[in-house]
């Protein structure tokens, strides 16, 4: 009835003669610019990726929803802001990372497209503005996260991170309107002094790799004293990565005192044995090509967008191709020493965890594999060897069962009933005291007899477990500040041989990590033997050109699809 009424039609007439000419004239208040970008985020949004001048934009929420917000106004209208976001464009390689994948190409081309139309060509300074945003985004989200996704590498990757809750649209339209690009895009970086050491590396042996050193043909082992036709190329090719030598006299084939210590100072920067002799593992090592550092440089810097962001004032890490335990305390090393980890068939995994309690004089229980495969047929051969390794038999309920009532011809390796472990004592193979953070791998660090392998330089001896060089120096750092336990006490209880737990009162969280490169203190980097093979799928990872679906969705532990978590 109310709008049959010639009061409501007025009313209506008053209200659309209002309304109307203010969205057409907002509509027609847009530049061209704005045009083109209305087109082609409705484009982007229908069809998920938007070719522009060879390149593609694929944010299609994050995109559409930054211009959508502000009216499809071009963004980038600073100039200092455009400098600089195509300096961070270009410096990324300086990350490691590719500038290709940043639109690099195009956005040169565009804007010297747009420079020479005298910015009349709308559709290029469209696509310009686009691809700038497009740019930052990735760039943003690779600096913080990695360009390659680490959970599609390994499925038990548990390494959580921190997610800002800050709607991706809303980051761009901050660092924009701030003009500094270049600062904002630093904050992203990882913090800890380990990443601008390894960019300063990446930028001295991509030095190096534009002038390749030379290789060293095979020959006789050398040392010291010996004459060889090859000291003089081995002189020039330890110089030509930054190593001092000191030569004596005039002859030139002698391989002499200075040149050993060179060598000396090579083998201990690439993990050799220390011993001058130049053998086959130091002339391989010798003849890897700068450009190879330069990968596994990158490798690195990859693995340190992952993981190191949002870190713990205290922590333990283990780097296992280091072979390697170490203490930091705001970012500094604290503390370290050796130790083994698992055998390239029994790879020690990375992942996150919190250590909780230690046990002292622990039993070893051996795990189903090792049973199956190593424990049960040495019983069969030799019926002593249970006495012999101070090992017993429990059943479910603890009870010690004599091996003698056990017929070990008819067992199955794969359904035995019971237990077998370790009893306490200076030949259990855990030694005296072990460090419990409960994960899902049964991964722990322990002491263990073995102490004569700690002097060995490639130590990947165990099962998976992590055996620790110096384990009461490292109970110490976890009782530190203790009212009840401390070192003195500890060594008493591990005297009587009594099994005990103690609960840490401040639980210490520990990272395993695989590190196959890292600064030293002399400012020489340190390479590590990639012992389980994990840099090439990193490189790959890094050298393929970004496809679209790489990044549509970020890490499963950003909770996708929560409000405000989903970077792109």
């Amino acid at each position: 009835q109310f709008l049959k009424s010639p009061l409501s039609i007025l009313l209506l007439f008053f209200i659309s003669a209002w309304i109307l000419p203010s969205w057409v004239n907002a509509q027609d208040s847009r530049s061209p610019v704005s045009e083109q970008i209305l087109k082609k985020c409705d484009y982007l949004e229908q069809f998920k990726h938007i070719p522009v001048c060879s390149t593609c934009v694929a944010s299609h929420r994050t995109i559409p929803a930054f211009y959508r917000a502000r009216d499809y106004m071009p963004a980038w209208t600073s100039k200092e802001a455009i400098d600089e976001m195509l300096q961070a464009v270009i410096e990324s390689k300086d990350d490691g990372l590719m500038p290709s994948d940043y639109h690099l190409k195009a956005l040169t081309r565009l804007k010297e497209t747009i420079d020479e139309s005298g910015d009349r060509d709308f559709r290029a300074m469209a696509d310009f503005d686009m691809l700038l945003t497009d740019a930052l985004l990735r760039l943003s989200y690779h600096l913080y996260y990695g360009k390659v996704n680490p959970e599609s590498l390994d499925p038990d990757w548990n390494f959580r991170r921190n997610i800002h809750k800050i709607q991706p649209e809303i980051y761009l339209q901050k660092v924009i309107d701030s003009g500094k690009i270049l600062e904002s895009l630093d904050r992203l970086r990882p913090k800890l002094a380990y990443y601008p050491a390894l960019k300063e590396m990446l930028r001295k042996y991509r030095k190096f790799a534009e002038k390749p050193w030379p290789v060293i043909p095979e020959g006789k082992v050398l040392k010291e004293g010996m004459t060889d036709a090859r000291v003089p190329l081995l002189v020039n090719r330890l110089m030509a990565e930054g190593y001092q030598v000191q030569r004596s006299g005039n002859e030139t084939q002698l391989y002499d005192q200075g040149l050993v210590e060179a060598i000396k100072d090579f083998q201990e920067h690439h993990a050799l044995d220390v011993d001058g002799v130049i053998g086959r593992n130091t002339l391989r090592e010798l003849n890897i090509p700068a450009s190879r550092r330069v990968d596994t440089i990158r490798v690195n810097l990859e693995r340190a967008r992952w993981i190191l962001h949002d870190l713990d004032p205290e922590f333990l890490v283990v780097n296992i191709a280091a072979f390697k335990l170490y203490f930091l305390k705001n970012g500094q090393k604290q503390w370290e020493c050796k130790v083994m980890v698992g055998k390239p068939f029994w790879k020690t995994p990375c992942f996150r965890a919190t250590v909780e309690y230690v046990v002292l004089n622990p039993y070893w229980v051996v795990p189903p594999g090792i049973l199956r495969k190593e424990v049960i047929p040495k019983i069969r051969r030799n019926p002593g060897y249970l006495a012999r390794e101070n090992l017993e038999i429990v059943d479910s309920r603890g009870r010690v069962i004599n091996p003698r009532s056990i017929n070990w011809a008819r067992v199955n390796p794969a359904r035995f009933p019971y237990m077998i472990r370790q009893r306490p004592g200076p030949k259990n193979a855990l030694g005296r005291i072990k460090f419990i953070f409960p994960n899902k791998h049964f991964v722990f660090l322990h002491d263990t007899p073995a102490k004569s392998l700690f002097s060995r330089t490639m130590r990947a001896f165990s099962h998976g477990c992590i055996r620790v060089e110096k384990p009461m120096e490292l109970a110490e750092i976890l009782f530190q500040g203790s009212k009840t336990w401390n070192r003195q006490k500890i060594e008493e209880l591990i005297a009587t041989r009594e099994t005990k737990t103690i609960h840490l009162e401040h639980p210490m969280p520990i990272l395993i990590l695989y590190w196959t490169v890292t600064p030293e203190n002399d400012g020489k980097p340190k390479f590590y033997q990639d012992i389980y093979n994990r840099d090439i799928k990193i490189l790959i990872g890094l050298d393929t050109p970004l496809r679209v679906a790489d990044i549509v969705f970020p890490w499963k532990s950003a909770s996708v699809g929560e409000p405000g978590l989903t970077i792109l």
